[in-house]
């Protein structure tokens, strides 16, 4: 558990002016999730030119997405760097995050993140990959506008940001940052590999909630829409795929079982590989339910996932993977607008960038 840098919630109060919608009334957000960035020098692959080609690429999917999204908010989506890899040293791990803050920070760009299941995965072995000091180096940067947590609760970067309306006199959207943790843990922090994935705690829970009832207070009673990123997507993604044989065409596997999206069960994009939420727990989604201002969530972790589906008038996003430093189909992110007088929806696509190198990576 984190509950901050020193002075942080300070430091973001007195220094950052906050987010607000353009004269337009559009706000536009770029979503750039599962980027597993590493230091080439790490890799002791015989050839050279694939890992240095790898980080080239994804600084290309970064730089170009920036320019055709041209974002008021970017916001990583988790697995930001691959900290599974036991080579990782304190300068690597400052290194690869100052790389893919930097084409951001360069053009003054706000910047939200939130934490996957391998962005720390290696910190039993080098402490030195504790989210507490990757956060700290994003927060190096005067265009980031996250911070660890607001109270102890669980993970590192729950967090809210208000968008101000375009005359800056009502909090027209919220944005919600969570950290939806990576593997079940035991008491000595070894993973239970049969217990799947991490997923958002009840504390985490509570603090969402009591947050938004006082975002909704501070709004004349009425409920601030929201968008919420988290990394690891939730079980009711499944509520909208149907359970088939195991050699039935574009089946996706989970768990030993087969799925497809059925007619009409996708609103747009497609379901490429089984989705890999957390394998029991569903609080989560029925607290949205309940609390009634999350309009979307958006999600990576599954790499090739594209799709949109709505569960309950929510939408669940899946938006494709950044980076070349691991498994993926054609890489790239998400560009997602919201209007301040718009309340309920919001408009969104995909963008894939082509590569730049020739070769095998």
């Amino acid at each position: 558990m984190a509950k901050g840098l020193p002075n942080s919630h300070k430091y973001i109060r007195n220094n950052q002016s906050p987010l607000r919608f353009g004269e337009d009334g559009k706000f536009r957000i770029l979503h750039l999730t599962d980027i597993h960035e590493v230091d080439p020098e790490m890799d002791d692959d015989e050839n050279r030119s694939i890992p240095i080609n790898r980080s080239a690429e994804t600084l290309n999917v970064i730089r170009r997405c920036l320019e055709l999204a041209k974002p008021n908010l970017v916001v990583f989506g988790g697995d930001n760097i691959s900290g599974y890899w036991q080579e990782f040293t304190y300068d690597y791990m400052r290194k690869t995050i100052k790389k893919i803050v930097e084409p951001i920070a360069e053009k003054n760009i706000p910047l939200a993140i939130v934490f996957g299941n391998h962005d720390a995965e290696a910190e039993p072995t080098c402490p030195c990959l504790a989210k507490e000091n990757q956060i700290s180096v994003y927060c190096e940067y005067t265009n980031f506008r996250g911070t660890m947590n607001d109270e102890d609760i669980h993970g590192c970067g729950n967090y809210n940001l208000p968008i101000l309306s375009s005359d800056g006199k009502r909090t027209a959207w919220n944005i919600w940052c969570i950290d939806s943790n990576d593997y079940v843990r035991d008491d000595n922090y070894n993973v239970m590999k049969d217990e799947g994935y991490g997923f958002v705690h009840d504390d985490q829970i509570a603090w969402y909630e009591k947050k938004a009832t006082e975002l909704k207070a501070k709004n004349g009673g009425k409920t601030v829409p929201s968008l919420l990123f988290q990394h690891i997507p939730v079980l009711q993604e499944y509520d909208k795929l149907t359970e088939v044989g195991e050699n039935v065409p574009g089946s996706v596997e989970h768990n030993g079982k087969f799925y497809i999206s059925a007619d009409r069960a996708l609103l747009d994009g497609a379901l490429l590989e089984g989705p890999c939420p957390p394998n029991k727990v569903k609080s989560q989604f029925e607290s949205w339910q309940k609390t009634g201002d999350i309009v979307a969530a958006f999600f990576g972790h599954d790499h090739k996932n594209t799709f949109t589906m709505d569960i309950d008038g929510i939408k669940l996003v899946q938006t494709p993977g950044a980076g070349y430093h691991t498994y993926g189909g054609k890489r790239g992110g998400r560009l997602i607008v919201i209007d301040e007088n718009k309340s309920d929806t919001y408009e969104s696509e995909t963008i894939f960038i082509d590569r730049i190198t020739d070769g095998e990576i």
